[in-house]
Order: structure tokens, then C-alpha cells, then sequence
């Protein structure tokens, strides 16, 4: 079976709300579809981030905060995080066997190298054999190879279904083979997006300064001429350089956000990352379905949300979100419930369940709360708090059994198997596996047809569910502070962090 996309559209739209809402506050509602700009790219936006900037190499970024500034792949996400949408390739075919892109003509390199076939296999073949994040989604790929001057075939060993949601997020920005064969781009970015560095007004590590590229192949997508990115760390610091007007919008917290808006500016907030509680040990300290049942029953993430995020998220009952492939709306999850998470514990004997777990300075609230939550049904959960950089580095590294955090990346049901639940996945460092889980992907691999597909990935999430190896789902919300005077129609894609679609951002004066 072949799914045909043409110059659009696969994937549903997030709904306003993707299951139950636990606030409204000002969340932005769905982004419109982009619109053009009549003249083309005008004024200066001014953008203050808590991202810093080391390089310009795509491969090891956390984030789109600076590479979406020059760098472009073969297809986007649209603002719901879902829908993939053409951007270097116009057309794009998939079935178990291969992926096929029609190029789009007239694009150049900003350092003037043509953008073809030829380019797209080099940076295609540099993923596959560069050892990096995005890595793994190449295990699939059998060959890379460029028809022509406008169409790649990549042959696949196996179905990949996270081929090209990966692509879309970050997975394979096309850089200029000039640059990658002479290493100039990590310093000199040379990809085919809006703005190119101007390395003379920029500071390392602290000001990044981009101007508009004028080969770019559509103007009228384009809204700021120019962009300033200034580094500042602290959310105070940020905040203040929008009061004094160093920036126009800033990255920042619910607090502030709030405070913004009595002070005369806009605020706005929406879907990032989703946090859950990933029970990693799930063959030593929760080993027992029902202590795990109980745990999440006992975990109220509503408690979390007000705290930290202002009352303004999303709690759902799955990790996937509403649209992609395997999300089952008759999943229930397990809603905060204490009489029958003290059930459970009383049916397994009331046993003495102790462990530590770790949290970084900034979630010392979450951590508090989930330990008294805990409490409540007897169980001693000792917090181990650290610096931001040395939490992610250990959460996963096998020393503790449980953590509070986002587990996987926002691409689809096998990405979150691949990392969570086989057997050598990244987010599995207790190498525990699940033979149910295990057949349910084998299946889904091996079947041909959509129908048979998502009933699978259906079962593997019903599992999961079924088993309590992750819960407590909820949607980690970012905020924009900004002076609405001097910039609008800020648009946000579901799931990425630090960063908002600046093609679409409008400067007003």
C-alpha cells in the first residue's frame, strides 16, 4: 500500500483541546494557516531566548531556537505538530519499501550551491553515518539514491513509519555540501532558509544577528527582514529586557507571563513537551502492575500544573497526542484517585516501597508534590535535587529507578517504543522489555495496510496503559512575553520548545 501526499497535508489536526483541559488562562488557540506578506519581509524583530549558542551544527541540537533562523528540510510540521507539510520537497510518497521526494526547483544554498538530488543524498548519507540524535531513524534505510537532478529514493529494509515525522523535526536540515565537505558550516551556516548570519553585528554566545536572504525561493512567506537573538539566562533578566525595550518578545514562566500582561503586554502560552512518570525499573523496585497502578492513581498532575505552569496545560491519557498514529480515545489512563490507589497497596499487603529520584532546581516544586503525593499511600520517595545540566546527564544513566520529565520525542508510537521500551533504548536504562509490546510493533511492521497499522499500534498503547509503565501525562507549557505595539501573529508548533515559527511573526514598526 502506498500513501500518496501531494503539495500538502497527511495527519489530523489537533483539536483545540486534545483531551481534558486544566485551564484556559490566555493558551493560544490553533494557529491559522500561514500567511503571506504583501512586499515581503519587513522590520527587525528582536527576540530575547534563554537558548545559548555554542555552533551551527544541526546534528547535535536540542532545538530549533537558531538552526530554523538558515536551515530547512525536506518537509515541516504545521503548527499542530502532527500534519507534515512541504518545504524542500514538494511531493513525497511512502510505502514499506521506499520514500520518494520531488525536490522543489530554483533553491540555492546560501553560500550560492544549487540545491538538488546530489544534496539531499549528502546530508541524507551524513545521518546515517554520523553518530547523533538522529541517528537512529536511518536504521531502516537501505539505500539513499538521487534519480535526477529533482527526485530522491530512499530504500527502505523495513516500514518506517518514523521516517518522516523525524525528517520534519529537525531529523535531516539540508546543508550546503560545499560547507559540510569543508567544515566552514558549524561557524558560517550555509542552508537554504530566510536569513542568513551576519557574523559581524553577532557575539558569540551572546547576540545573533540574521538578515534576510534575497535568493530565498518565497519573499512573501517571510515576515521580519531581520532578527536579533540575544542570550539571557535568568527569566527576570529576559523579562526586564522587554520592559526596557532591548527586546520585543521574550522567552519566560507563568509568573511572569501573568505579570506581563497587568504591566501593558501580551502574553502567550502553548503546548511543549509532554511530562510524565517514566517507571524505568519496572523489573526490580516496580516490578508489581499493581504498585505501578497504584502509584498512578496516586499522582495528580492537576497539583503539578497549577504549581509550576500557572493552572495553564493539558492532561492526557496517552503519550501520543489526538491524530497521531495509535492514539486510542478509549483509553482512560488512570485519573487522580487515592481511595483506590490505597486499594491497591492494601491488596499487594501494604509493602515498604522506598527510592530516590532525582530533580533539578527549577522543578523543586514538582519534585515536593509528587513526594507527598506518594506519602499519601505509603510509599518514601527520597529527592535527589541537582543543576539542570547534571540532571540530564543521570536521570537515565541507571542510577535512579523513576523520574518526572519528558520521554520521548513527539514523533509517533514507534519512536516512543524505540526509546522507551526496547530493550537498548535510550529512555530504557534498566533494559526491561515487554513481549506484548514486542509483538504489537512486530505486527505493525509487518502489515500492510493503514487499518492494520494503527489497530497494532492501538494494541502496544493499550498495553502500556494496561500495565501502568508510563502515566500521569501532561502537557509542559511554554510562554512568550511580548510588546504587542512591535510584533504580532506569534505561532507556535506543538511540542517544540524555545522556539515559534519566525517566518510568520509580523514586525509592526
Amino acid at each position: 500500500m502506498t500513501r500518496r501526499i501531494l503539495r500538502g497535508i497527511v495527519g489530523v489536526s489537533l483539536a483545540a483541546t486534545l483531551t481534558a483541559a486544566c485551564g484556559a488562562g490566555d493558551s493560544e488557540k490553533p494557529a491559522p494557516a500561514q500567511q503571506e506578506q504583501a512586499g515581503g519581509p519587513q522590520g527587525t524583530l528582536k527576540f530575547g531566548t534563554n537558548q545559548k549558542l555554542d555552533d551551527w551544527e544541526p546534528l547535535t541540537k536540542a532545538n530549533e531556537a537558531y538552526l530554523s533562523l538558515v536551515y530547512e528540510g525536506l518537509i515541516e510540521l504545521a503548527p499542530d505538530g502532527i500534519t507534515l507539510k512541504p518545504r524542500l520537497a514538494t511531493e513525497w510518497t511512502q510505502d514499506n519499501t521506499k520514500v520518494e521526494f520531488t525536490l522543489r526547483e530554483g533553491v540555492v544554498f546560501h553560500d550560492g550551491t544549487p540545491f538538488d538530488a546530489d544534496a539531499v543524498v549528502a546530508n541524507l548519507e551524513r545521518v546515517r553515518n554520523t553518530p547523533n540524535q538522529w541517528q537512529s531513524m536511518m536504521n531502516s534505510v537501505e539505500k539513499i539514491t538521487a534519480v535526477d537532478k529533482t527526485h530522491v529514493r530512499v530504500d527502505l529494509k523495513r516500514a518506517a513509519p518514523n521516517f518522516l515525522p523525524n525528517i520534519a523535526r529537525r531529523g535531516a536540515l539540508m546543508v550546503s555540501p560545499k560547507a559540510l565537505k569543508d567544515g566552514s558550516f558549524k561557524t558560517t551556516p550555509a542552508g537554504t532558509g530566510p536569513w542568513t548570519l551576519q557574523a559581524k553585528e553577532s557575539t558569540t554566545g551572546f547576540k545573533t544577528v540574521v538578515s534576510f536572504f534575497d535568493k530565498y525561493y518565497a519573499p512573501d512567506e517571510v515576515g521580519p527582514r531581520r532578527i536579533e537573538m540575544t542570550f539571557i539566562n535568568e527569566p527576570d533578566s529576559l523579562y526586564n529586557s522587554l520592559r526596557s525595550g532591548q527586546v520585543d518578545i521574550a522567552w519566560t514562566n507563568a509568573t511572569i507571563a501573568k505579570r506581563a500582561e497587568t504591566e501593558g503586554f501580551k502574553s502567550s502560552s502553548f503546548p511543549s513537551v509532554m511530562w510524565s512518570l517514566l517507571m524505568m525499573d519496572t523489573k526490580g523496585t516496580f516490578q508489581d502492575p499493581k504498585l505501578r497502578q497504584a502509584m498512578c492513581y496516586a499522582l495528580n498532575p492537576k497539583d503539578f500544573i497549577d504549581t509550576q505552569l500557572g493552572g495553564i496545560s493539558t492532561i492526557h491519557t496517552q503519550r501520543l497526542r489526538e491524530g497521531q498514529e495509535g492514539y486510542d480515545p478509549n483509553l482512560k489512563g488512570y485519573p487522580h484517585d487515592v481511595a483506590k490507589a490505597k486499594e491497591l497497596m492494601k491488596e499487594l499487603g501494604n509493602p515498604e516501597v522506598s527510592f530516590t529520584f532525582p530533580a533539578y532546581d527549577s522543578q523543586r516544586q514538582v519534585a515536593d508534590l509528587f513526594r507527598s503525593q506518594m506519602a499519601a499511600i505509603g510509599i518514601d520517595a527520597k529527592i535527589e535535587i541537582m543543576q539542570f545540566a547534571q540532571y540530564f546527564s543521570v536521570y537515565r544513566s541507571g542510577k535512579y529507578p523513576i523520574a518526572l520529565l519528558s520521554g520521548s520525542s513527539d514523533t509517533g508510537a514507534y519512536d516512543y517504543y524505540l526509546f522507551r521500551f526496547q530493550k537498548d533504548g535510550p529512555g530504557n536504562p534498566y533494559k526491561t522489555s515487554d513481549a506484548e509490546l514486542d509483538k504489537a510493533v512486530e505486527r505493525a511492521l509487518a502489515a500492510t495496510e493503514p487499518k492494520e497499522q494503527e489497530a497494532e499500534w492501538k494494541n502496544m498503547m493499550k498495553s502500556i496503559n494496561d500495565e501502568a509503565l508510563d502515566c500521569g501525562f501532561f502537557e509542559y507549557t511554554g510562554f512568550w512575553a511580548y510588546d504587542a505595539k512591535k510584533v504580532d501573529n506569534i505561532v507556535n508548533t506543538v511540542g517544540n520548545v524555545a522556539t515559534f515559527r519566525y517566518k510568520e511573526a509580523r514586525v509592526l514598526n
